[in-house]
């Protein structure tokens, strides 16, 4: 993170805008670009996954401003703990954790993504596939190639502006085909596979639940972004403008999807699938701008969990020997088909993140009825306990 100068009480346009690319190309990874997501959580549900889309672009707004909000006002603690404030301390310390499984399993899917996307395009079997992409990521982890890692993370908005680019021309190309899309849907019958529920009708509860799982590992990034802001305006509107793009991208994706339904949904990778129909080149484009973006999800992922049992610092032999056993566990999981694993993995790990925003709706509702302000609460019971330290290392 960059050092904010801004005098205190600004408003930069350009600051809120970059905040919101920032939010996007994090919270867009490689399994919102390999199409898979968006199929399950709103493609799938035909027309009525279109208003799903549109609802995330509130939600995702809605949880961007209320997390950089608090990172704007806990920008000068020394130790910033959204899942705690919010929460409270056993749920917050039992969110903490869960976010470290939560990466695990990540890196499992983006294995099995990696595979997949190898098998679909070179006919390389998956089993082969998940193998060559769990070695890649676990030689560069072993190595510390850390800028390796930030060279080709960089990409990250090329990326998301490709996909958007090509999406809208898969659109363009069989706009024809949109008003057919619950039909296209209906005749699939036992080849859909739904995010939740076994009917369109289900929509909205997998709209909420895709913002809730993605949420979830955004939480200490969005507050941590939230300290760059000048002003409380900037941080707030940051957010509104990051849920807004998020949303946009998975509308886009997805009415490119509905429009092309027949001819995606056999497959693991959609996306790469209409990329295809567009284009051979643009199709070998995307496969290694895909491949790119999962190989930079799953170092970072390895990383941060093996960080949990050994740090680099205190014994990098017992970090590696982590780092290794945990790619292997991820690997064998990871065997299962691609689709399976976030038709099963993102709905498991969305009812935790609804119950995160309903604890969160729950503080708000608390500090309304009563008229506290928990952010000046929290300030000032912090500050007194500072005092109290001091005062007693100075005896």
């Amino acid at each position: 993170m960059e050092a904010n100068t801004a005098p205190k009480g600004t408003f930069r346009f350009q600051k809120v805008m970059q905040f919101a690319g920032t939010m996007v190309g994090t919270l867009i990874g490689s399994g919102f670009a390999s199409g898979q997501e968006v199929m399950q959580f709103f493609t799938n549900y035909g027309i009525n996954g279109i208003f799903g889309s549109l609802i995330t672009m509130v939600l995702f707004g809605l949880l961007g401003a209320v997390l950089m909000n608090f990172g704007y006002q806990f920008k000068h603690s020394k130790k910033m703990d959204p899942f705690k404030f919010f929460c409270g301390k056993y749920f917050g310390a039992f969110f903490e954790w869960f976010t470290i499984l939560f990466c695990f399993l990540v890196t499992v899917i983006m294995i099995s993504g990696g595979g997949a996307t190898l098998n679909q395009y070179f006919g390389i079997p998956n089993m082969i596939g998940n193998i060559i992409v769990a070695l890649a990521s676990v030689v560069v982890a072993l190595l510390g190639l850390r800028k390796l890692v930030h060279v080709l993370g960089s990409i990250g908005p090329v990326a998301i502006l490709f996909l958007i680019l090509i999406a809208l021309i898969a659109l363009f190309m069989n706009f024809d085909n949109l008003p057919n899309a619950n039909d296209m849907v209906a005749a699939a019958g036992d080849k859909v596979v739904r995010g939740v529920g076994d009917s369109n009708n289900w929509w909205l509860v997998a709209a909420v639940m895709y913002v809730a799982y993605n949420i979830v590992a955004g939480i200490p990034f969005l507050s941590l972004l939230g300290t760059e802001a000048a002003s409380k305006k900037e941080a707030i509107w940051g957010g509104i403008a990051g849920g807004a793009l998020l949303g946009l991208c998975a509308v886009f994706l997805n009415l490119a999807m509905l429009s092309t339904y027949s001819k995606i949904i056999e497959v693991e990778v959609p996306a790469l699938q209409f990329a295809q129909l567009i284009s051979p080149i643009v199709g070998l484009v995307f496969v290694i701008v895909l491949l790119i973006m999962i190989f930079n999800t799953i170092v970072p992922m390895l990383i941060s969990v093996a960080n949990q049992f050994a740090k680099p610092q205190e014994s990098v032999t017992k970090h590696r020997a982590f780092i290794i056993a945990i790619a292997v566990i991820a690997l064998i999981v990871g065997q299962l088909p691609f689709s399976v694993l976030v038709n099963t993995i993102y709905p498991f790990v969305g009812y935790f993140g609804v119950l995160f925003m309903i604890l969160v709706l729950a503080k708000y509702i608390y500090w309304a009825v009563t008229g506290k302000d928990g952010y000046a609460e929290a300030k000032a019971e912090r500050e007194k306990a500072l005092e109290v330290l001091n005062s007693s290392e100075s005896k």
